[in-house]
């Protein structure tokens, strides 16, 4: 792919210093010795999984050096695939199931072969990796989600003696961590994380022996997500699973100096067309909105198939030159339209900034998460796959399909 077409083409810009500089922070968050797992999921929370896994791996940043985590964790194989190659551990999140339908089993065989660490629920699924792995001649390297009050997936405390005693009596299997998920660790005002946290010690407890039964070593424990791990210090055991602080965003949800994170991405696009329009004219489907005056239109090659809430339409704000644009008219599949009266030496081809990585912008992820009424997790995450996504700075860069770019290709401004 010609990197020279990005400049003129929707994009996603990442900020490796904005990622470094992030991760440098939750290292200084967590005691010497506890390590850190980034979450990779639905491809790096929409900013490029291999930008992100390739960062945090091969580039260095103050005081740290490469990678600046211990870990990567992904929701599932087909993702895992999907990352570069790395010495780092990978973590697949969701659990193993039904191991033996449709393709399940070559992809079981595949991340056994690639030593990715697999997650348990129940000792079911511990035989049947347990039996897939000894057709290959390998051992498998897994990890046991127990629950503590999600309510989602995992081993329930009662039941967790059986399944650490099924893993140890496969001499195929390797248990390497158990693991819990919190519900509302972001939540300062419930009890909840605290009754999860001690619910996690009490079941371990009970089961202490089974832990290292196999000779494996130390088994490691890990549960705290990016609140957790600046909200409740005592969960943080050997490892902490920062997802959305890696990415800049704070874990309230609401931008905060309290803990200076850096928004890693930034969307933009190109003005295709500009036109005057008089006062009175309908713009767009369903002609809902109406030129108050004689006003000026943009068009931008973005719209609801790519990421862009459709109900932004007659709402959301965009930023061109430092200056907010409203969204006018619905938004469509493809295409957006914008209010540039105020704007008058807007030129067709001119960069628009989408999403901001300003967290006071009014097109920031925070803003557009509470004009649509959601949370600013699905709104990166829902940022199309036809949206290129560009590293800048450092001394390489990269996009998300792999192709080498060259720094002069990449606009640099606002990063």
């Amino acid at each position: 792919m010609d990197a020279k077409l990005f400049s003129g083409e929707p994009r996603v810009l990442i900020s490796r210093d904005a990622l470094l500089h992030n991760a440098a922070l939750i290292r200084r968050s967590v005691s010497k010795g506890v390590k850190v797992c980034a979450i990779l999921k639905a491809d790096g929370y929409g900013h490029g999984a291999e930008i992100v896994a390739d960062t945090l791996s091969n580039f260095s940043t103050s005081g740290f050096e490469a990678p600046l985590v211990d870990a990567l964790a992904v929701a599932s194989i087909d993702e895992a695939e999907r990352l570069p190659p790395t010495i780092l551990p990978v973590l697949i999140l969701r659990p193993v199931e039904n191991c033996f339908m449709g393709r399940q089993r070559s992809r079981i065989e595949q991340a056994v072969r690639n030593n990715w660490i697999l997650t348990l629920c129940s000792a079911a699924a511990a035989d049947d990796v347990a039996r897939i792995s000894a057709s290959i001649n390998r051992r498998a390297q897994v990890q046991v989600m127990l629950d503590t009050g999600m309510t989602r997936s995992g081993v329930l405390p009662d039941e967790l003696a059986h399944v650490l005693e099924t893993v140890q009596s496969h001499p195929t299997l390797r248990l390497i961590s158990v693991m819990t998920h919190f519900a509302s660790a972001e939540d300062l005002q419930s009890g909840a994380t605290g009754e999860q946290s001690a619910l996690l010690n009490t079941t371990l407890e009970k089961v202490k022996p089974l832990l290292n039964a196999n000779g494996a070593g130390r088994v490691s424990i890990h549960a705290a997500n990016s609140a957790a791990l600046f909200f409740s210090p005592q969960t943080h055991f050997d490892m902490v699973r920062p997802g959305l602080a890696l990415y800049g965003l704070d874990p309230t949800l609401a931008p905060t100096a309290e803990r200076l994170l850096k928004p890693a991405l930034r969307w933009t696009a190109p003005l295709i067309q500009i036109h005057t329009a008089a006062a009175g004219t309908a713009v767009g489907y369903g002609q809902t909105w109406r030129a108050p005056r004689e006003s000026k239109i943009g068009l931008i090659p973005v719209g609801y198939a790519d990421g862009y809430p459709r109900s932004l339409s007659n709402q959301g704000t965009m930023m061109l030159h430092g200056h907010p644009c409203p969204v006018i008219g619905r938004v469509s599949m493809d295409l957006t339209t914008i209010d540039l009266t105020g704007i008058p030496h807007a030129v067709v081809g001119d960069e628009v900034t989408i999403l901001d990585s300003d967290p006071l912008s009014p097109a920031s992820a925070y803003q557009i998460a509470k004009l649509t009424g959601t949370i600013a997790y699905e709104i990166l995450c829902g940022i199309g796959p036809r949206i290129h996504r560009v590293a800048t700075q450092g001394t390489r860069q990269m996009t998300s399909s792999g192709s080498l770019i060259n720094e002069e290709d990449l606009d640099m401004t606002n990063e």
